[in-house]
């Protein structure tokens, strides 16, 4: 049976709707995101998007954060939020039935939102505590180092910030960073699971459709590349922390899917090559992965590999080899294995109301349209051996980032 194919609309305020109705669904998944992010952030303000994000929901001229949590609570509404580099994003799981009063709470919220003083101050500290505990979090604090180094600023930012700059955020910056970016015309809506198209698009445009909008639309996108250099960063440990990031293709790019395989056949399960060559083969590495990531303007590929000092460099040069190897010797069997893996992922979570509401938000801001499940699988399909040295040779992993996070550097 044929997936659905989204359907997109866009209001008169320039609000965008992506949707995917899954008659008899006992839940819907409400994702709005915003196209601002931490790149948006003044240089010394830097992490008022996400303090912007967490206090949004503490006040309003009508409600306190009690009163929110409250309403929140008796819709029975799973929420959560969070602010990347380019886009902050809020979504609701929830009852269908409470589709419409969900929608009015939001559009109250996000359009109203008051960012009490006090509620600044709070944020501002527990972010500065998230930011200390990064020293108990090696692998995210190498890979939040690793994307600084390749990208540079705005693009390799920290949405959390600095500490230096969070001191200096006040309310009055943060009411108008809110004024200056919260606007219709930057808000996609992705709505999926047990509701009809009808009621999807009505709800969100009886709620949001007259929210006027100053055609602000989306904020600056920046250009990604990668920087060719290797940065060690000490720490007193017994492991080495290893990040590597190279560029990759757009989303938009017509060997998108070849991308996505070769990665998936690179680390994409147990068979993959880091894993049986870092890890199974030779012990080298705890943890060894690679990964995909799209931006608006570009897109990159990025390696972690955690390992001890002494076996750091042996660690590093495998892991290069194997990216190079990539685009000599695949065979037919691993990329057969490795479309299965893909659309294994695709169609056991990927389908759930979930995953599509947030696939769906991400193909829009990245593509301007959505994606059936068919669409993937196909694309997935369409991928030939021929294909992966092709897409190697047009985006080879150099330039290079190369990051470490230990008693050591390395080359």
């Amino acid at each position: 049976m044929s997936t659905p194919k989204p359907e997109l609309i866009t209001l008169d305020n320039g609000l965008r709707i992506v949707t995917e109705p899954m008659p008899g669904a006992p839940s819907a998944v409400i994702t709005l995101r915003f196209t601002f992010g931490a790149k948006d952030d003044p240089m010394d303000r830097l992490g008022i998007a996400r303090i912007a994000e967490d206090v949004s929901f503490k006040g309003t001229p009508s409600m306190d954060a009690r009163a929110i949590f409250d309403a929140f609570d008796s819709l029975g509404v799973r929420r959560g939020s969070s602010t990347t580099v380019e886009y902050t994003q809020f979504q609701a799981q929830i009852r269908p039935t409470h589709y419409e009063k969900t929608l009015e709470l939001y559009h109250t919220i996000i359009s109203t939102a008051s960012f009490p003083d006090s509620e600044i101050d709070v944020s501002k500290q527990l972010t500065l505590e998230e930011l200390k505990r990064l020293e108990d979090n090696p692998i995210q604090q190498a890979m939040y180092l690793t994307f600084k180094a390749a990208l540079g600023d705005p693009m390799g930012r920290i949405p959390l910030g600095e500490p230096e700059t969070l001191a200096l955020i006040g309310a009055s910056d943060v009411r108008s960073y809110w004024t200056e970016y919260c606007d219709p015309s930057r808000l996609i809506v992705a709505v999926a699971g047990g509701l009809d198209q009808e009621q999807i698009i009505s709800g969100i445009t009886e709620t949001f459709g007259g929210w006027s909008s100053a055609n602000r639309g989306d904020s600056d996108s920046h250009i990604v590349t990668v920087a060719d250099q290797a940065v060690h960063h000490e720490k007193a440990s017994e492991q080495e922390h290893i990040g590597i990031v190279f560029g990759s293709i757009p989303r938009t790019h017509e060997m998108y899917y070849v991308a996505q395989v070769a990665v998936a056949i690179l680390s994409g399960s147990g068979s993959s090559r880091l894993f049986t060559e870092v890890r199974e083969k030779r012990g080298l590495a705890y943890s060894v992965s690679a990964f995909y990531r799209a931006r608006q303007s570009g897109g990159m590929v990025a390696l972690y590999a955690g390992t001890t000092a002494d076996r750091a460099q042996e660690t590093l040069d495998v892991c290069r080899a194997e990216m190079a190897r990539l685009a000599e010797d695949v065979t037919g069997d691993e990329l057969e294995r490795s479309k299965t893996i893909l659309k294994g992922s695709l169609f056991t979570s990927g389908d759930l109301p979930e995953g599509r509401a947030s696939s769906l938000a991400e193909d829009v801001f990245l593509q301007g349209d959505g994606r059936s499940l068919d669409d993937i699988a196909t694309g997935i399909d369409s991928v030939t051996l021929d294909q992966i040295p092709a897409y190697l040779e047009t985006f080879p992993p150099m330039p290079q980032t190369l990051v470490t996070l230990g008693p050591k550097p390395l080359a």
